[in-house]
C-alpha cells in the first residue's frame, strides 16, 4: 500500500492525502472468513497526524462492495482512500503516518443449520449432552411415520431429527450473527423445552435471552390447542436482535413423562447492519519511528511551476466515497508527492467452516431476558512489519469460526 503526500500546496487549497491499497493475487492477506452472498462491504480508514501550519488528524476513507464470496477467497479492497483538509496560512506542515483501520460488514443473510447423521452424540457443531443422557437419531422421515400423521406436505429438514426424553438433556450450538431461531416439530407427543442464549461460549453465565416453549401445542398462544398432527420445521423460539457477535444457544429438555424434546436444527440470522460490527475491527499501527513528510504551504502565484517529484504523482481516484469524519473527491490534480509504501502480512489462520444461505420457513415465538451488551471480538489478524519507507504492518481479515451446520432429529 502507498500513501501519497504532496510536497507543496497553496494557501486556501486543500491538502490532499491519497492511500493506494493493493493485495497479492497469489497470496492475499485479506480473505473472506466464510461464504457470503453478495452485499458484504470492506471499509478502510487511513489516519495521519499533522502539525505546524495545520494541526490535528486527517482521515482518508474508502469502501468497496463485495460480490458473492467463498471462504478463503480474496476480498476486494477499496483502491484509493481519499482525505483532505483546507490550508489557511503560509508555513510548513509536518505529516506523520498513523494507523490503518480495516473493517468488514457481512451481508444480511439467514443460515440454515441442520444436524447430521454421522455422529448423533458428539456432533461437531450441535453438541448433544450431557454424557449421562441419551439423544436418539431418526432419519427417512419423508415416508415414516405414515403420511396421515403429518399436518401437511412439509417434512423435517433432510428428513431427520434428534430427540430425547432424558431430564436435563441439552443440545447447544455456538453461532455468530445477530439472532437465532430454534427449529423443531409441533406435535402432542412432544413437550416443553427451555431455550437460552449466552454471550460467547460461557453457558455458566447469565443468559442474555431465554424463553420456554411447549411443542405439544399448535402455537405458543395462551389457549392454543394440542397439535394432534405433526407440524414440521416450526420456529419454536426466536431471539430478539442481538449485537453482532459470537453466542451459544442451548435447548434443555423440560418435557413431562412420555413426552420428548426434539431438535431439527437452527437458523442463524444476520440482520442488515448500518455500520461495520466491532467484531471484525482490525487496527494496524505505524512503526515506532515512521517517516515524517514536510508539506510547504505557499502563497498562490499567477503561474505556478510544479516542484520536482520524488516518486510517482498522486493517483486520480476512480470512484467517490464520503463518510463521517472525512471528505473525498472524484478527481484530483497530479501534484509532486512523497510516496511511502507498506507490506501486508497475514498473521492468523483462516477459519474452515463455510455457511449455507437459505430462507427460513415458519412463524416465530419470542422469549427473552433483559438485554446485555455482547463484547465484540475482533477476528481480523493483526501484525506489523517494517520495511524501507514503510508506514504500516500487515493485517489479515480473519474471523472466528461461526457454528453454522445442519440439524437433524
Amino acid at each position: 500500500m502507498k500513501l501519497s503526500i504532496p510536497k507543496t500546496t497553496a494557501i486556501g487549497q486543500a491538502l490532499q492525502l491519497n492511500w493506494t491499497l493493493t493485495d497479492s493475487a497469489t497470496s492475499p492477506s485479506f480473505v473472506a472468513p466464510e461464504d457470503y452472498v453478495t452485499g458484504a462491504r470492506v471499509s478502510a480508514t487511513g489516519l495521519v497526524g499533522v502539525t505546524g501550519a495545520l494541526n490535528g488528524t486527517i482521515e482518508s476513507l474508502g469502501t468497496k462492495n463485495q460480490a458473492a464470496l467463498k471462504q478463503g477467497g480474496q476480498l476486494a479492497l477499496p483502491e484509493t482512500l481519499l482525505g483532505e483538509s483546507g490550508t489557511f496560512k503560509e508555513g510548513e506542515i509536518k505529516v506523520t503516518p498513523g494507523q490503518l483501520k480495516i473493517a468488514f460488514t457481512p451481508p444480511k443473510a439467514t443460515v440454515e443449520v441442520n444436524d447430521e447423521a454421522d455422529n448423533a452424540v458428539n456432533h461437531p457443531v450441535i453438541k448433544y449432552g450431557p454424557l449421562n443422557t441419551t439423544w436418539a437419531y431418526v432419519s427417512d422421515l419423508d415416508e415414516t411415520p405414515p403420511d396421515g400423521e403429518w399436518a401437511d406436505a412439509k417434512r423435517d429438514r433432510n428428513f431427520d431429527v434428534h430427540y430425547t426424553s432424558d431430564a436435563t438433556a441439552t443440545a447447544s450450538m455456538e453461532f455468530v450473527g445477530t439472532g437465532v431461531e430454534y427449529i423443531a416439530e409441533r406435535y402432542e407427543k412432544h413437550g416443553k423445552a427451555l431455550v437460552e442464549v449466552f454471550n460467547g461460549n460461557d453457558v455458566t453465565a447469565k443468559p442474555v435471552q431465554f424463553g420456554e416453549v411447549d411443542a405439544s401445542k399448535v402455537s405458543e398462544a395462551a389457549n392454543a390447542e394440542p397439535a394432534v398432527e405433526r407440524h414440521a420445521q416450526q420456529v419454536l423460539w426466536k431471539s430478539k436482535v442481538l449485537p453482532y457477535g459470537k453466542y451459544t444457544i442451548r435447548v434443555t429438555n423440560k418435557a413431562e413423562a412420555n413426552q420428548f424434546t426434539q431438535v431439527d436444527g437452527f437458523n442463524v440470522i444476520t440482520d442488515t447492519l448500518a455500520n461495520p460490527p466491532a467484531y471484525f475491527d482490525t487496527v494496524c499501527d505505524a512503526p515506532a519511528n515512521p517517516e515524517i513528510a514536510t508539506v510547504k504551504v505557499e502563497k498562490a502565484s499567477a503561474s505556478p511551476s510544479p516542484s520536482p517529484t520524488t516518486t510517482s504523482p498522486t493517483p486520480t481516484p476512480s470512484n467517490t466515497n464520503t463518510q463521517p469524519g472525512g471528505t473525498t473527491t472524484t478527481t484530483s490534480t497530479p501534484k509532486p508527492t512523497l510516496t511511502v509504501t507498506a507490506t501486508v502480512t497475514p498473521t492468523r489462520p483462516t477459519p474452515t467452516t463455510p455457511q449455507v444461505i437459505v430462507t427460513p420457513v415458519g412463524g416465530a415465538q419470542t422469549g427473552e431476558a433483559p438485554d446485555e451488551k455482547s463484547s465484540g471480538v475482533g477476528l481480523l489478524g493483526l501484525g506489523t512489519v517494517m520495511v524501507l519507507g514503510s508506514v504500516f504492518g500487515g493485517v489479515a481479515l480473519k474471523r472466528r469460526r461461526a457454528a453454522h451446520v445442519r440439524g437433524q432429529d
